[in-house]
């Protein structure tokens, strides 16, 4: 085979499942009998650290699988700790990197056999590896598992029924003490984006809130709302870095978001 047909053959399938791309575009199918189509954001695990709580994420695996519950994936998914990394995290994580890496993939199939999860977002903690090897984690998952590789951020669209709902997804990167200011943080990372949903990981908290927005269209004034949205953690506080710090305790879990069908509406619950 010629090189160019080679590269013609497979670069759609690399574009899709082994590069970043700028917009995910999914649809999502309601249960039957209900006018909503339900999304868990599931990161910051940290499987590895002694203080993962292995007990509530598996519970929450097999929530999702159970109840057919899409999955969206935000970093942070194994704690990775190298020896460039901030702190003892090297001699403390309970399982070595390649363990890791191995055991989240196998956890997360059976999700991907059912063609539930929608994309995954690296991390900062997966990135750990990147700087040191130049090897990408979250790219070579992505791959095994046949989902969409998010890079850092990327926009989506999901298609419920008669809705389109726009939404802007990234790991993130900035660090908050408290629920208010890291929901301040993502409201000004939210201004360059018109969404419907600007979701965020990173900071460990499990809050959400609502920005009100008006436009004119077909010479109307329209009111939008966007919602913003942080995604919570698996690391439990008692001998963490968190309680080190002296930092709030914040719940532990992964939020759950409605996008209905038949009207134009967001619902977060946990």
């Amino acid at each position: 085979m010629k090189k160019i047909e080679f590269l013609e053959k497979f670069k759609n399938k690399d574009k899709i499942k082994g590069r970043p791309i700028r917009l995910n575009q999914q649809i999502l199918v309601p249960k039957k009998g209900a006018d909503y189509a339900e999304v868990v954001f599931i990161g910051d695990c940290h499987f590895g650290s002694p203080q993962f709580d292995k007990p509530r994420f598996l519970a929450m695996l097999d929530y999702c699988i159970k109840n057919t519950l899409y999955v969206f994936l935000m970093g942070d998914l194994i704690e990775m700790a190298t020896r460039e990394s901030v702190g003892a995290g090297i001699y403390e994580q309970e399982v070595h990197g390649q363990s890791q890496y191995e055991q989240m993939s196998n956890w997360l199939k059976p999700l991907a056999a059912k063609n539930l999860i929608l994309g995954a977002l690296t991390g900062n903690h997966e990135e750990r590896v990147y700087k040191s090897t130049g090897i990408n984690i979250t790219k070579i998952l992505s791959r095994e598992l046949n989902i969409k590789y998010l890079g850092d951020a990327c926009w989506n669209t999901f298609k419920v029924g008669k809705q389109t709902y726009s939404i802007y997804s990234l790991h993130g990167r900035t660090g908050s003490r408290f629920d208010g200011t890291a929901l301040l943080a993502l409201e000004r990372i939210s201004v360059s984006f018109f969404a419907d949903l600007v979701v965020m990981g990173h900071t460990h908290k499990l809050v959400s809130s609502t920005v009100l927005t008006q436009r004119i269209e077909n010479g109307l004034v329209k009111e939008h709302k966007k919602t913003l949205l942080i995604t919570g953690s698996y690391l439990k506080y008692d001998g963490g870095y968190g309680q080190t710090l002296g930092l709030p305790i914040s719940k532990l879990g992964s939020p759950k978001v409605k996008f209905f069908s038949t009207k134009k509406d967001i619902l977060v619950s946990w």
